[in-house]
């Protein structure tokens, strides 16, 4: 009897571990994404699709360049994020003012 609680318990740990990692990953590449798009709206970039995140996440991977400043020609791209992750990670970004912003509580407030 013990040995079947105890398996169920671990199970149960293990899940809930992965759902966490899943979450955190998530959380990590929103904030990439967001990163990359305030330094790309500072150096005057043209890359937001109004209301569209996946379009303008589309547009950072694709690569950006700067049109201000210190960043006047330089190139914001978003590598290394894998293309699948995107959608989940979006769930953690939000637009306020034609701007990315990271929201931690990923659309659960």
């Amino acid at each position: 009897m013990i040995g079947i609680i105890s398996g169920l318990l671990i199970t149960s740990y293990g899940h809930g571990h992965r759902e966490a990692m899943r979450r955190m990953v998530n959380q990590r590449n929103a904030q990439e994404i967001v990163s990359l798009g305030v330094c790309a709206t500072m150096g005057g970039a043209d890359f937001v699709v109004k209301d569209d995140k996946m379009a303008t996440v589309e547009n950072l991977i694709k690569g950006t360049v700067g049109k201000d400043g210190l960043w006047k020609g330089k190139t914001f791209r978003l590598t290394g994020l894998d293309h699948h992750r995107i959608p989940d990670a979006l769930d953690f970004v939000r637009f306020e003012a034609g701007l990315l912003l990271y929201e931690p509580a990923g659309g659960q407030l």
